[in-house]
C-alpha cells in the first residue's frame, strides 16, 4: 500500500508538471503573438492622439502601447502610492506586486507586464486543471481545446497588459480549482486576495460560498469561507478610512470615472453589439449551469449588476472575462459539435485581433 500510494503521488506530480510546462508554453505563446500583433499594428495605424489612453513616462520603451487607459493608473500607484483619492477605485494588490518587482527592474513598465504575465501562465495552468474536473478523463489535446476558449477570449488582451485581469484570473481559477477539490479554506485564503484585486473578486468569494453551500457545509463554515475571502476587501477599505476617511472610497471615486452618477437611458444608448452578445451569453451560461452547477450560473448572473449598478457598459467587455462558467459551457455544448466549434473559435479568434489592435492602438480600454 505505501509502494502504490508513492506510485500515484509521483504520478500525481508528474502529472502537474506536465500541466505547468503546458501553460508556459501557451502563455508565452500568446504573448509573444499578442505583443507582436500590437506592436507591428501601431506601426502602421496611427495611434490615437489622447495622451489620456495611453502610458507617457518611458517614450522609448517599444512594449508603452501594452499600458494604455487604466495601465497608467496602476503604474502611478506602483511607483508614487496612492497620491489622491481619484485613484480609490483602482484596488492594491496589482500596484503592489508591480511595485515590489520594480525594486529589481528599473522600468515600470516592464515590471507591470511581468507580474501580468507570470499571472497569466498560473491563470492557464489552474484552468487545464480545472476542466480536467469537470469534463473528465480529457487528454491533452481535448483540454487545450477547451482553453481556446480562454486564451482567445475576444478581450483577453486584458490578461497580458497592464491590467488586473492576468492576476485576478489566476487568483480566481485557483481558488475555483480548491473549491471544486473541496478544500474550501484554502479556497477563501486564495479569493481573500482576489478582493484585494479588483471589486469583481468579492464575486469569486461568493462563488466560493456558493460552491461550499451545494457541498452542505454547515452554515458555519459558509460564513467562515466569506469572512475569509473579504479579508482583502476589507483590508483595503481599512487602509482607505486611515489614509482619506473614506473607507468606500472605491465605489464613490467611480464617479470620477462616469460610473453610477449617469442615467439608465445613457447606459441604454450607449451599449455596442459586444455588449448584447455578452449579456446573451451570460444568460445562455445561466441556463446551462443552472440544473448542473448553481453557483456557476448565479455567479455568472452576478456579472449583470456591473452595468445595473454603474449604469454604463464602460469596461463591461473586459470584465466579463472573469466569467469562467461561460468558457466551460461553450467548451460543454460545443466539443463535439464539428462545424460549430471551429466556427465559433474561428470567431473568437477574429475578435481577439480585433480587442487586441484596437487597445494597442489607444482606442479602447475595456
Amino acid at each position: 500500500m505505501v509502494g502504490l500510494n508513492s506510485y500515484l503521488f509521483r504520478f500525481k506530480k508528474a502529472v502537474a508538471k506536465r500541466d505547468f510546462i503546458l501553460a508556459c508554453i501557451i502563455g508565452i505563446t500568446i504573448i509573444l503573438t499578442g505583443t507582436f500583433f500590437g506592436w507591428y499594428n501601431n506601426k502602421v495605424v496611427i495611434h490615437s492622439p489622447s495622451n489620456i489612453a495611453r502610458y507617457t513616462l518611458e517614450p522609448h520603451n517599444k512594449l508603452s502601447f501594452l499600458s494604455n487607459w487604466d495601465g497608467p493608473d496602476y503604474i502611478h500607484i506602483a511607483t508614487l502610492g496612492y497620491t489622491s483619492n481619484s485613484y480609490e477605485n483602482f484596488f492594491p494588490l496589482y500596484p503592489l506586486l508591480v511595485h515590489l518587482v520594480n525594486q529589481i527592474i528599473s522600468s515600470p513598465l516592464i515590471s507591470a507586464l511581468i507580474v501580468s504575465w507570470i499571472s497569466i501562465i498560473f491563470a492557464i495552468y489552474f484552468y487545464l486543471k480545472i476542466t480536467k474536473l469537470i469534463f473528465k478523463n480529457m487528454d491533452n489535446y481535448e483540454s487545450i481545446r477547451a482553453l481556446l476558449f480562454f486564451v482567445l477570449f475576444p478581450t483577453a488582451i486584458f490578461y497580458f497588459a497592464t491590467f488586473t485581469e492576468g492576476l485576478l484570473a489566476a487568483i480566481a481559477l485557483a481558488a475555483i480549482y480548491l473549491a471544486i477539490k473541496k478544500r474550501f479554506y484554502f479556497a477563501a485564503l486564495v479569493a481573500m486576495f482576489g478582493s484585494a484585486t479588483h471589486i469583481t473578486g468579492e464575486f469569486v468569494v461568493l462563488l466560493i460560498m456558493m460552491m461550499a453551500w451545494e457541498n452542505k457545509h454547515s452554515i458555519k463554515r459558509f460564513i467562515s469561507v466569506g469572512i475569509i475571502g473579504s479579508l482583502g476587501l476589507v483590508s483595503y477599505s481599512y487602509y482607505l478610512l486611515e489614509k482619506f476617511n473614506e473607507p468606500f472610497g472605491f465605489i464613490t471615486a467611480q464617479e470620477n470615472h462616469g460610473w453610477v452618477n449617469t442615467s439608465y437611458s445613457h447606459m441604454i444608448s450607449t451599449i455596442d453589439l459586444f455588449n448584447i452578445i455578452f449579456i446573451i451569453l451570460i444568460l445562455l451560461t445561466a441556463v446551462f449551469w443552472w440544473f448542473r452547477k448553481r453557483s456557476f450560473a448565479i455567479y455568472s448572473l452576478l456579472f449583470l449588476l456591473i452595468p445595473i449598478v454603474g449604469k454604463q457598459f464602460g469596461g463591461f467587455n473586459r470584465y466579463v472575462l472573469m466569467i469562467f462558467p461561460m468558457q466551460f459551457m461553450l467548451f460543454g455544448y460545443l466539443r463535439k459539435r464539428t462545424v460549430l466549434y471551429p466556427l465559433v473559435i474561428a470567431i473568437f479568434a477574429i475578435s481577439w485581433t480585433y480587442f487586441l489592435l484596437q487597445y494597442a492602438g489607444g482606442y479602447i480600454g475595456g
